[in-house]
């Protein structure tokens, strides 16, 4: 779980309770009290604590038979793609486009398969990749629009989108379902239907065309 914020909290508490045994838990910042509208691991005496440390205890304690290993600093790409190894599934909930793009290319590598998830305002989406098999992030996502520096989110979107990184990462762990690979899944709290949106997979991708 890269990132313990409002989409990875969720997420992660949903796989300790469906009892997936091994995670790993990626955040470098510190709770904030502007987080715990939507961050669920965390309460008003975790402020000031690293988000990783915590989030790992709180699991643990919510279910005491699996492993949650915590990683509480800014990774690069190197340093990412060597925590990655031996993994089984990856969940990006990092908030900035080139940090997205980063976990895209490290799992890319590594023949990882991934959910990215977005949230803000009402609204979020996932968007899961299989290396070699689907549109990679990079085929999806537009680097020309504009990413505020603060951005408005309401908690129950965040949990949606969690949840649904959480399902993803069981279907794929138990082989049951499909996982839409390659499709913006959509979420819009303001209408009742969630909107899929194939992404084609670009031959000219920097990071997963065979041309790259």
């Amino acid at each position: 779980m890269l990132g313990v914020g409002g989409v990875g909290c969720p997420a992660a508490l949903y796989l300790a309770a469906a009892g997936v045994g091994h995670m790993l838990l990626v955040d470098r910042d510190v709770v904030e009290e502007s987080n715990l509208n939507r961050q669920i691991l965390f309460d008003a005496s975790d402020i000031g604590h690293a988000k990783a440390e915590i989030g790992s205890e709180r699991l643990r304690s919510f279910n005491p038979v699996i492993e949650v290993e915590a990683v509480s600093r800014n990774v690069q790409e190197t340093d990412l793609e060597e925590m990655l190894k031996g993994c089984c599934f990856v969940l990006d909930g990092f908030d900035r486009n080139a940090s997205r793009l980063m976990v895209n290319r490290a799992c890319l590598r590594l023949g990882l398969p991934a959910v990215h998830g977005f949230a803000q305002d009402f609204s979020g989406e996932i968007f899961t990749v299989m290396p070699d098999k689907s549109a990679c992030l990079a085929c999806a996502l537009d680097e020309s629009f504009p990413e505020p520096d603060v951005f408005p989110i309401i908690g129950v979107t965040a949990g949606i989108v969690g949840l649904a990184m959480a399902a993803a990462a069981i279907k794929h762990l138990t082989g049951i379902g499909d996982l839409l690979a390659g499709q913006r899944l959509i979420y819009d709290l303001a209408f009742p239907e969630v909107m899929k949106v194939p992404v084609q997979k670009n031959s000219r991708c920097p990071d997963c065309s065979s041309s790259r």
